[in-house]
């Protein structure tokens, strides 16, 4: 029997985007199958009462800034360390990426297009005709993985990650 791995991430969030391929490539050297829970991590700071990084005090945010720079050269990875459309509304994003694994496509591969999407490409994850392009890059049913995130089955599986 495989090892399973529950991974839960945000796709808006940057340390995710920098970590995501040295991950799964960890778990696919250890043989562990990993499932995908994103989650959204804007009502997870809100319900925890913790300033989200936007709305941190300048050197904060500069800080982070510029380790997420660091950690993007060490792993040789573009970033744009403010992106034009961070943050975003994780939704639309995390429920394509459910409804990827769900109907049998490489879900891991979506994440990480969507996390540099955002991080590295100036795309807007809340913005639908944005996702299914890059779903489409994938050579994925862009239309059907997107109809199929907004079923109340797969609506139920993000509140359930969150």
């Amino acid at each position: 029997m495989a090892k399973q791995v529950e991974y839960f991430f945000a796709p808006v969030s940057g340390y995710a985007y920098l970590g995501h391929a040295a991950f799964l490539e960890i778990a696919r050297r250890a043989g562990a199958e990993v499932i995908l829970r994103p989650f959204d991590i804007i009502a997870l700071f809100s319900g925890q009462g913790t300033v989200p990084p936007p709305k941190q005090g300048d050197t904060r945010l500069s800080y982070r800034q510029e380790d997420m720079a660091r950690w993007a050269t060490r792993l040789g990875l573009p970033l744009n360390a403010k992106p034009a459309h961070w943050p975003a509304n994780p939704g639309p994003a995390s429920r394509a990426i459910l409804a990827t694994e769900e109907m049998g496509h490489d879900a891991g591969a979506v994440a990480g297009a969507f996390m540099t999407g955002i991080w590295a490409e100036e795309r807007n994850l809340a913005d639908a005709a944005q996702l299914a392009e890059m779903l489409d890059a994938l050579g994925l049913p862009a239309a059907d993985i997107l109809a199929k995130g907004d079923t109340p089955e797969i609506v139920a599986a993000y509140e359930a990650n969150t």
